[in-house]
């Protein structure tokens, strides 16, 4: 345990009841599920490359971490192997619900964008996951599905409001955009002629590639043009401020298909400073390298939120120094637990196990320094693991 936990209050007992919110987060892979060595490294890593995956992420500290981490929780040796043959004669489903019971976690928000046809339909995961539940549009595969059947950009815009209007009607409880693996988040406006000429090329490139009642959607070409990106994510927004759910934004790392360099969030200041769009929340999600920039976008814009899913667990020890640094000036009122965590209970586990630890040595080291209380660390934390997301999302409290 780190020094700073042992001066004030003990921050992980005093939370433990508390059913944290993980605001953001992706389904499971259907089982039964062989699980090899090579697929249990890859969820602890961002690289796509086989040779990462195989000789080097067992070199990490975050992927150390992992298995010394499950080892605990599993009663097993920390190596591999042990961890690995600890799901054997195990029921899958009742596996992976009691390493979700043991991490904390008491609603999942889920993305079901990421892991395709290998994963849990929303439909599935509810019925094999006893956690509640919540959904999250993704913005670009739903205009993806939906630019075939319109004739121009007005009626795509005017069928993506539909649809997600939709959405939310049916439970959906946010928006998420992954302008920053298409396009990049340095958000601009486009001329009606611009954007007219944009998905006109989109359109036939989409055409030419197979008619979409016969191909697969992963065969068409993505929507990556900027024009349409920057003009999709505006009309998103002014949407979401409509129905009243906050617009979550992939922000900094990801895996190599993303340009880090245009994934600063200090690119979406328009939609901060757009009067038309007041009243909008923006969660800013990852953040990582960039969670200065989005610590400043949340002190100083109402609707700017953030999170450090993904660089806790996956940045180790500097992702949770990245979370003291984000709260010297985000308000922890604007900040949120989340995971990121998709593909494998172990992965929901350690990242929720390191989520905590980190909240805690941070504001535990704020006690010491003097900066809060002990008991203002302790309801910052409450805050931060389920009070902010309830509130933000239009929760019922757990």
């Amino acid at each position: 345990m780190d020094p700073g936990l042992l001066a004030g209050p003990d921050l992980l007992a005093e939370w433990e009841g508390i059913r944290a919110v993980d605001h953001h987060c992706h389904p499971l892979l259907r089982w039964p599920l062989e699980l090899t060595p090579l697929r249990f490294r890859a969820v602890f890593t961002e690289a796509a490359d086989p040779v990462i995956v195989r000789e080097h992420v067992p070199c990490t500290v975050a992927y150390r971490g992992a298995v010394a981490c499950l080892a605990g929780a599993l009663g097993c040796a920390a190596t591999e192997d042990a961890i690995l043959s600890a799901r054997d004669g195990e029921d899958p489903g009742a596996y992976a619900n009691r390493l979700l019971e043991r991490s904390g976690t008491g609603v999942l928000l889920l993305d079901h964008g990421f892991g395709g046809e290998a994963v849990f339909t929303a439909a599935e995961h509810r019925q094999e996951i006893s956690l509640p539940q919540h959904e999250i549009v993704r913005l670009e595969t739903l205009a993806e599905n939906l630019a075939l059947d319109v004739g121009d950009p007005s009626e795509w815009r005017q069928a993506v409001h539909a649809g997600l209007r939709a959405a939310v009607e049916g439970g959906a409880c946010a928006v998420k955009t992954i302008a920053a693996y298409r396009s990049g988040l340095q958000l601009h406006r486009h001329s009606p002629d611009e954007v007219a000429r944009e998905f006109s090329r989109w359109r036939a490139a989409m055409r030419r590639d197979g008619d979409h009642s016969s191909e697969s959607t992963h065969s068409r070409p993505r929507l990556t043009s900027k024009a349409l990106c920057d003009t999709l994510v505006f009309e998103a927004a002014a949407c979401c401020r409509t129905l009243g759910v906050p617009l979550q934004v992939h922000c900094g790392f990801g895996d190599p298909d993303e340009d880090l360099a245009l994934a600063s969030p200090l690119g979406l200041r328009p939609l901060f400073e757009d009067s038309a769009l007041r009243g909008l929340n923006v969660m800013l999600l990852h953040c990582y390298p960039y969670h200065r920039e989005a610590a400043y976008l949340a002190a100083v814009y109402p609707g700017a939120f953030m999170d450090l899913s993904l660089a806790i667990p996956l940045a180790a020890v500097d992702g949770a120094r990245a979370l003291r640094e984000a709260l010297g000036l985000c308000p922890w009122s604007k900040l949120l637990y989340a995971t990121d965590a998709s593909r494998l209970p172990e992965l929901y586990f350690v990242a929720a196990t390191r989520q905590r630890e980190a909240l805690a040595t941070a504001l535990s080291g704020l006690v010491d320094d003097g900066f809060l209380s002990g008991d203002e660390a302790v309801e910052a934390g409450r805050r931060v693991l389920a009070g902010n997301a309830i509130a933000l999302y239009g929760l019922r409290p757990g």
